[in-house]
């Protein structure tokens, strides 16, 4: 048991600690946009959770400043700064970075595609001069593409498909012949692909490659750089290749930062921008502007946050660099048995704690006190007695939780303006956002929508919106209790939202008044989807899941306020590429269809009038990918390619990719 004695020991050697950090920290500045608007009463800047829970609707307000934001003054005080985080992390959460930080699930170099292009985005009408009609890949945002593992421009296929060790590489396809395409070449690299103009980029596990392709037929390699930890995200915006590297940073020797090796900047310590208040902080995210014809990198900008619950989502605009923003766990236990919790204990416990609470101690050594002055109150009490006041401790506690359930999970934002990197804003919201479909920027706002959980309570779901200056100016809180967002999509002034548990809630959200966001409707149904996409006219495709079969769903949402089950399919197939990626989704608005691929060939469905399966594209295992070319949809398997003309639904040309 500890003693008083023992305490002041340990505080005395955390308060050393902590003058050495504060020694060895620059002072802390406030990053722009940190000042909170009280509006209409559902915002202020109150650090008091009474004050802040006192609204009319009974949720606590979720936002808090935006997290003050620095610059180390020297490698030392970099390292002390990564020492003092992993000490304070949160138990079982020490190392959490060495996993993957993709937003999707996967490493994050491939995602979605706007409703603009999705709704049949052609690169060239048919009989113009240039590139034949194809389609585009699946992307989030109108005008900035994202990698995948298929480009064209509509003479050229590149192909990154193959999961054999054998075939493995980008396959060359020429396509000016659409019926007929030919394999022509084939690049030594593999991975997700960029394309632009004369340059392909392949997005490697482990590096990057640049090739001059202006000769289809004869690629040249042009530049290669190494790659140190993991692609958060990667863009392509106005001719320039946008990356975010995110590298696990090592105490011992944090500096310099080379997110490409010794092909790329190296970043002094002095350069990285951090949370000041951040105690888990153990991943560097290095955001950089790329030229894909030279691999030259133009501007670069770190930032230290956690590698856990990452998200990052790219605007027409700005990079929005998403990180855990981890509580205090253990000052929150001691405020309530301080506040809530004072009514059942003794008054020595009541005053071993006010004395730590004047410690400047770390989370678990706070932790560790304040499970032995509890163990001590427990021992000092009758037996008879010991039991139900220990419930009526742990119930208040889970009453104080549901209260502040908003300051146990949160998630600090940072926005850096991809017209020159740099922080220019910083934010902070309750919850946890899925992944970069979690996020939507218009209008100069940005939303973002958040699963909120705390220990012992159920979850929620909230929506918020954010300012150019990511300070809040409005939310929706409290969607789906119990549930998790599986899905969102933005599209203008509405907002749908996917959460699930047991069943699968559709929720259609009003976003025309950015103050004031407001569910409008919820549909409740089977199963769960995990992409959606609009298809016009207030109807929305949700794809994803029911009963371990694939399932298509569309919502007819022209009533928002009673959104309604317009068509569903359950398909005889357990798997699809678009749970794995959003790339894998292809819509013809030409033809009204959109295609699905599957664990053994593809399916194409109208979608104009209901949901009609209008053919199956069988492939010798799972269909990974597809486009189309002029009025010819390629199908592309592992190692083939099926083409089928959508005028007649016939196969009219097969190319096996093994090329043997």
């Amino acid at each position: 048991m500890a003693s008083t004695r023992t305490l002041a020991a340990v505080a005395v050697v955390a308060l050393l600690v902590g003058s050495a950090v504060g020694l060895a920290v620059g002072g802390v500045v406030d990053a722009p946009g940190t000042d909170q608007s009280d509006g209409d009463g559902d915002f202020d800047d109150s650090d008091d959770p009474d004050d802040r829970d006192e609204r009319d609707d009974g949720l606590a307000t979720d936002e808090a400043d935006g997290p003050a934001i620095d610059r180390f003054d020297s490698a030392a005080a970099f390292a002390t700064y990564l020492q003092e985080s992993r000490a304070s992390a949160p138990v079982g959460q020490a190392g959490a970075a060495d996993v993957a930080v993709a937003d999707d699930g996967a490493t994050e170099t491939g995602v979605a595609e706007s409703a603009t292009v999705a709704e049949g985005g052609d690169a060239a009408p048919a009989g113009e001069d240039g590139p034949a009609r194809h389609s585009e890949t699946n992307v989030q945002v109108e005008g900035i593409d994202e990698p995948d593992l298929l480009k064209s421009d509509g003479e050229t296929v590149y192909y990154a498909g193959s999961r054999s060790q054998d075939t493995g590489g980008t396959h060359v396809l020429d396509a000016t012949e659409p019926a007929d395409p030919k394999a022509i070449g084939e690049i030594p690299a593999d991975g997700e692909l960029l394309l632009a103009n004369d340059s392909l980029v392949a997005l490697e596990s482990d590096r990057l490659r640049g090739y001059d392709v202006s000769e289809p037929a004869a690629p040249e390699p042009a530049w290669s750089s190494g790659l140190e930890g993991r692609i958060e995200a990667a863009r392509l915006a106005g001719g320039d290749l946008l990356l975010v590297v995110a590298e696990r940073a090592d105490p011992t020797d944090p500096c310099p930062v080379e997110p490409l090796g010794g092909d790329g900047p190296a970043i002094d310590c002095t350069d990285v921008s951090y949370p000041a208040d951040q105690s888990d902080a153990d991943t560097v995210y290095t955001a950089m502007r790329i030229d894909p014809a030279s691999g030259e990198v133009e501007d670069d900008a770190s930032f230290l946050g956690s590698g856990r619950a990452t998200a990052t989502y790219v605007s027409g605009t700005a990079i929005y660099l998403t990180y855990a923003d981890t509580p205090d766990r253990a000052g929150q236990r001691l405020e309530f048995l301080l506040s809530e919790g004072r009514e059942y204990l003794d008054d020595r416990a009541i005053a071993r704690l006010e004395e730590l609470q004047e410690y400047d101690l770390s989370e678990p050594a706070t932790r560790a006190e304040i499970a032995a002055i509890e163990r001590e109150w427990r021992t000092g009490l009758d037996r008879g007695e010991r039991r139900t006041a220990v419930d009526d401790l742990e119930e208040a506690w889970e009453t104080y939780v549901e209260d502040r359930k908003r300051s146990f999970s949160r998630t600090g934002i940072v926005k850096l303006p991809t017209d020159s990197l740099s922080v220019a804003a910083t934010g902070s919201v309750a919850g946890t956002p899925l992944d970069q479909w979690a996020m939507d920027e218009h209008d100069g706002n940005l939303r973002i929508a958040t699963t909120v959980a705390a220990p012992g309570v159920e979850s929620e779901n909230d929506l918020v919106v954010l300012d150019s200056d990511l300070d809040p100016v409005g939310a929706e809180r409290g969607m789906g209790e119990g549930q998790e967002v599986f899905a969102a999509r933005y599209q203008g002034d509405t907002a749908y939202l996917v959460t699930f548990r047991r069943v699968d809630p559709f929720h259609v959200i009003d976003l025309s008044e950015p103050t004031d966001p407001t569910e409008e409707g919820e549909l409740e149904l089977p199963g769960f989807s995990t992409y959606l996409h609009p298809l016009g006219d207030d109807r929305v495709l949700g794809i994803g899941e029911e009963g371990g079969s694939v399932k298509a769903v569309v919502f007819d949402a022209s009533d928002p306020t009673d959104p309604v089950i317009e068509n569903e399919r359950i398909l005889d197939d357990r798997w699809s590429a678009v749970r794995e990626s959003h790339t894998a989704f292809l819509i013809d608005e030409r033809h009204g269809i959109f295609f699905l691929p599957g664990s053994q060939g593809g399916h194409v469905f109208d979608y104009e009038d209901g949901l009609e399966r209008v053919r199956t594209v069988e492939t010798d295992g799972p269909a990974l990918r597809a486009m189309y070319v002029e009025d010819y949809l390629y199908v592309f398997g592992d190692e083939e390619l099926v083409v089928v003309d959508e005028t007649t639904w016939e196969e009219e040309a097969y190319l096996d990719l093994r090329g043997d």
